[in-house]
């Protein structure tokens, strides 16, 4: 090739540089990027030998375009190849029973859910109405003794007037009074007492919800008896005693007739005092018996108030007890109706779960090796060398075009000039 500079001087171009093959650079960029890519496909899949079993890697021959096939082969150890081979066989029947599962799951579910246990209990039974106790003046009224229905105590007996001769007229005979011995005077006035307070006993007894016949009515009955035979039995006691007094007084007057009046007239006032004494210790008497009564009648009206009261509290007690019962007895229910439909949602939802657990198992694992690698190692850059020779080249021509360029100028300037110098001169 001729120097671009001499011919330019001399007036010649400079020649432009050869085109790249571009072409060709992209076949020969194609063919080390596939060289580069298997080998460092051989590079990255080498044979793998591990305790579970071996990996082998077979490159075919290539083919008419060049291309080589990898084919992968792996094969396990003789136990584990059985330990496969059994985990297939269970998942086989795992399957199978899941099918069977899936039967027996489509047929509970074809069916629409019905629950035919108890129903839930919202309300209780009534246990009863609260009492809320006795009222005032339910069983009588608390009262007093009126002193005057039992007569007015004299306070005392006349002096007699001294006789001096014997006068038996005043003398007491054996009775106390006429035709009446004591014992049956004192009785006389305590039987209407008695009468009084057994009417008095029977009707409280009754008043009380008592009848005769009853264990209750029987012993209060017989009480009373007994308090009326003792009251009887002492009154009896004291007219014994006035009757023999007077028996003995005027057995001992009939003994004395001798005696003088002024005697007479003292045992008659002294009989006087007596027989009144004797009327006022009867007027006290019936008026303690009439206390005790009235105090056993307002010991009854207590006692029966708190009696009803009592059982008005039982009554209630008992009311709340059965109405904790019924709460109870409800909860009861209620638990019991929540497990029963707890089970029957149980019942429908275990062929599900019996499919999701045959399901689910663990699925067969097989040895693990390494996984198939791609190319990583970068081809030589061919098309990109051959692209920047070309503009390497064209750079080149460009300056030497510019070169000529300008020297061309610089001839035809000196040129000029020579030219007008010698006009100027020569004319």
């Amino acid at each position: 090739m001729a120097n671009p500079y001499w011919g330019n001087l001399f007036g010649s171009n400079p020649e432009p540089p050869a085109a790249p093959d571009y072409a060709g650079a992209a076949i020969a960029q194609g063919a080390a990027n596939k060289e580069t890519a298997i080998a460092q496909a051989k590079l990255n899949n080498p044979n793998v030998v591990s305790p579970y079993g071996n990996q082998n890697v077979v490159w075919s021959t290539p083919d008419a375009n060049g291309v080589s096939q990898a084919t992968i082969t792996q094969s396990l150890t003789p136990n584990a190849q059985k330990t496969l081979e059994e985990q297939q066989k269970l998942q086989y029947n795992m399957a199978n029973l899941a099918g069977t599962g899936y039967t027996n799951a489509f047929q509970t579910l074809n069916k629409p859910f019905s629950f035919g246990g108890p129903a839930v209990q919202t309300s209780l039974a009534a246990p009863g109405a609260l009492q809320s106790g006795p009222t005032a003046g339910q069983y009588g009224t608390a009262g007093g003794i009126d002193a005057s229905k039992y007569g007015t105590a004299t306070g005392g007996v006349n002096a007699p007037t001294l006789q001096s001769n014997l006068d038996l007229s005043g003398v007491a005979k054996m009775p106390v009074n006429a035709g009446m011995t004591a014992q049956e005077a004192i009785m006389s006035r305590l039987e209407p007492t008695l009468a009084r307070n057994r009417v008095s006993t029977e009707t409280q007894l009754i008043n009380q919800g008592l009848r005769p016949g009853t264990e209750a009515y029987d012993n209060a009955a017989r009480i009373l008896g007994q308090q009326e035979n003792d009251q009887r039995t002492q009154a009896a006691l004291q007219g014994i005693n006035l009757d023999m007094s007077a028996n003995q007084q005027g057995y001992g007057q009939a003994l004395n007739t001798g005696q003088f009046a002024n005697t007479a007239n003292l045992a008659g006032f002294d009989a006087r005092l007596q027989n009144q004494q004797m009327q006022n210790a009867a007027i006290a008497q019936n008026f303690g018996q009439g206390t005790s009564a009235q105090q056993m009648q307002n010991a009854a009206i207590a006692q029966n108030y708190g009696q009803g009261q009592s059982a008005a509290q039982a009554n209630n007690a008992m009311v709340a007890q059965q109405a904790n019962q019924n709460l109870q007895q409800g909860q009861f229910a209620n638990t019991a109706q929540q497990q029963a439909l707890a089970q029957a949602l149980q019942q429908r939802q275990l062929p599900i779960n019996e499919i999701s657990a045959l399901i689910s198992q663990s699925q067969i694992q097989n040895p693990t090796f390494g996984a198939y690698q791609g190319s990583n190692i970068a081809a030589a850059p061919i098309a990109n060398a051959t692209a920047l020779q070309g503009a390497f080249d064209q750079n080149i021509y460009n300056q030497q075009v510019g070169s000529a360029n300008a020297n061309t100028a610089g001839l035809y300037g000196l040129g000029g000039a020579a030219t007008s110098a010698y006009v100027k001169k020569y004319g």
